[in-house]
């Protein structure tokens, strides 16, 4: 039987290892449903001496581990921190000492380790990504490299595996992972059939569009976020000035100006980005004709899409797919 540690903590993400555990307790129903007399999972909750741990969301987990008699498991799970910003996650981090010793120790013990979203963030604590790669989350990229400069960040996707796990920058990515695991350990087919049944797409594992919005929101105004956040939900719709700046209370050329100054470009320029971002994202993932492109991300037409993507990137949107496809 499979063993599964979750390494929870007060303020750990209640989702990541909710999700978690869901998956090989699915792979169980559906292996006894199958014939299967003993469960091929078991899940345990391991904390570094409370009999209980609050997660963020302020729901309490009883635990069935200490770090001192923790049983050796097939994986081990580092669920995210919950923070404010990136003081209040190093300031957890600082608070997590204990943690990340143990997490050492098996390391040098040759045990699988996979980690979601911050909680990468631990792992890298450890010195044991020193020299990998890693992912985390888009938005706390430019934090990790500069605490972690000997990990190498991959910006462009959301899930990286190493040679002693796994690390991932968002909860789809996170049940790809899962996924991953179970095939190894159980087969090919009962991971197929629990992702059918959970309706997971582990394919999702891109993060392209979200790294161009992490390196522009590094800023501290509110109404330039605001219009931001706009912007990215209505990516599609025409760019109305008028109308975003009655929205905030501002004249046009007051939102001009501090958006310029924010992030260096201008609100058209910035949704010419994102739109090229997205466009981009669509032919990595989808196969989406360029129509349908045209249609998602806002463009008057296709030769309008064809010419701006090869202005900014120098080759044409089917070349672009094409180059992909060959890597």
């Amino acid at each position: 039987m499979n063993k599964i540690l979750g390494l929870v903590y007060d303020d750990y993400q209640a989702s990541g290892i909710a999700t978690t555990f869901d998956v090989f307790n699915v792979i169980n129903t559906i292996w006894k449903q199958r014939g299967g007399e003993e469960p091929l999972y078991e899940c345990f909750l391991v904390s570094a001496g409370q009999d209980e741990v609050r997660a963020s969301n302020g729901c309490r987990m009883r635990v069935d581990y200490t770090l001192d008699n923790a049983p050796e498991a097939d994986l081990i799970f580092v669920p995210g921190i919950h923070h404010e910003d990136g003081n209040d996650l190093i300031n957890h981090l600082t608070g997590l000492k204990r943690e990340t010793e143990w997490l050492r120790k098996q390391y040098a013990a040759g045990q699988q380790i996979a980690a979601n979203c911050s909680g990468v963030f631990l792992l890298a604590e450890t010195g044991h990504l020193k020299g990998q790669s890693a992912a985390t989350a888009w938005w706390l990229g430019g934090l990790f490299q500069k605490r972690y400069p000997d990990v190498t960040l991959r910006k462009d996707t959301l899930l990286v595996e190493n040679d002693q796990g796994y690390c991932t920058g968002a909860m789809t990515a996170n049940l790809g992972v899962m996924l991953q695991v179970v095939e190894k350990q159980v087969g090919r087919q009962l991971a197929q059939i629990c992702a059918k049944t959970m309706l997971i797409d582990a394919s999702q594992s891109y993060a392209s569009p979200y790294v161009f919005l992490q390196e522009q929101t590094e800023h501290q105004d509110a109404m330039v976020l605001a219009v931001e956040s706009w912007m990215q939900r209505h990516i599609s719709q025409p760019l109305d000035l008028e109308s975003l700046a009655n929205l905030h209370c501002v004249s046009e050329r007051t939102l001009s100006r501090r958006f310029k100054k924010a992030l260096g470009v201008s609100p058209s320029e910035y949704l010419q980005k994102l739109r090229i971002e997205h466009t981009k994202l669509l032919l990595e993932t989808t196969s989406l004709n360029i129509e349908q492109i045209v249609e998602r991300v806002g463009y008057s037409s296709a030769s309008s899409l064809r010419r701006l993507f090869r202005n900014a990137l120098g080759l044409s949107p089917r070349d672009y797919r094409a180059q992909l496809s060959q890597t």
